[in-house]
């Protein structure tokens, strides 16, 4: 049981570093260790882990909230939905009231879309364990979550538009809020995609990419490749249709240095989601080892796909016919390892 507390602080205390450093990156105020510059930071799966990951460090989650107060308009929040939906990350209930409270209090009324339903009555909890105060925020009571009164102290800065993890956002605010943009930085590294694979990789909608595939390449730098004709419908082939960008076309984005990688964190801040709410804590009742060991590997191989392709399946190195224990020590050494690295 004890074994099994520590790998979940190891855990939790890696993401939270992972966590920081992200949200300092993109301008809010606090101290971390710098991004790494070969990852572009995705600003709505950190978003949407901060709403539940985040809440184990009450500074991080307001300094958050500080952040958003300021430079929300940067946020796509039909993607925040699309990569809640499709993989579960974050917590809505706490996104509602994020939401609510960046409508009214910082006036973003773009917001009141994910802000939801109000709780129902005597359906409320804290907000932040072993943190009830006497006086509650009422937005966040309205959602059923307590918490004192929030504060915004208005220290974020914007995001540095030449650091590379940053690009995401500085293209946003060059061409607008739109899936475009995500399209150009997975296109800009250089691969040749398919519709369905930025698709899975960004979090749309793979019949909303093919779309605005077909209009971009009217710009003359996104380049199609048409796979040969056979005895399939037009409609096949088009589904087949890879798409590239020539690296030269953008190299204002990076002048002329290497691309930072597109990495599909939603699936990485998933799946650390998932393994911290699988391991007890401390003061919980015991679980038998072998029961939590059989919920994480289960876990892992659900998620190995959408893991692999996110490279942290190969830190791991998890093999399926791993005893029990060889999971654990697999998980208390190399997934924090692997998300300090990130």
């Amino acid at each position: 049981m004890k074994q099994l507390a520590g790998v979940r602080a190891r855990c939790l205390e890696a993401v939270l570093d992972l966590l920081w450093r992200q949200w300092c990156s993109l301008g809010v105020a606090g101290h971390a260790r710098a991004a790494n510059p070969e990852r572009i930071i995705d600003p709505e799966a950190l978003l949407l882990a901060t709403t539940s990951l985040g809440r184990e460090d009450p500074r991080l989650f307001d300094e958050a909230l500080d952040w958003l107060a300021q430079f929300g308009g940067l946020i796509n929040l039909q993607r925040v939905k699309n990569l809640h939906r499709m993989t579960g990350l974050g917590d809505a209930r706490v996104l509602g009231a994020v939401a609510d409270l960046l409508a009214t209090t910082a006036g973003q009324p773009k917001w009141r879309v994910l802000a939801g339903k109000s709780a129902r009555a005597g359906d409320i909890r804290p907000l932040f364990d072993g943190m009830a105060g006497r006086k509650s925020d009422p937005v966040f009571l309205a959602h059923g979550l307590s918490r004192g009164p929030v504060t915004l102290r208005g220290l974020s800065r914007p995001p540095n538009p030449t650091a590379p993890p940053n690009v995401l956002l500085a293209l946003r605010a060059l061409i607008g809020v739109s899936a475009r943009a995500e399209t150009i930085l997975c296109l800009a590294g250089g691969a040749a995609l398919k519709a369905s694979e930025i698709a899975h990789r960004t979090g749309y909608t793979a019949r909303t990419l093919q779309l605005l595939l077909q209009e971009m390449t009217l710009s003359g730098h996104v380049i199609t490749h048409e796979p040969p004709a056979r005895a399939t419908t037009a409609g096949k082939r088009g589904r087949q249709r890879r798409y590239l960008i020539r690296p030269d076309d953008w190299q204002f984005l990076n002048e002329g240095q290497p691309l930072a990688e597109w990495r599909p964190w939603a699936a990485v801040l998933v799946f650390v989601q998932e393994v911290i709410e699988r391991l007890p804590l401390s003061d919980q009742p015991a679980k038998h080892p072998a029961v939590v060991s059989s919920q994480l590997r289960d876990l892992l191989t659900e998620r190995a796909p959408d893991l692999a392709l996110s490279g942290v399946l190969v830190d791991l190195d998890f093999r399926s016919s791993s005893s029990g224990e060889e999971l654990v020590r697999v998980l208390v050494e190399r997934l924090p390892r692997a998300l300090n690295e990130s």
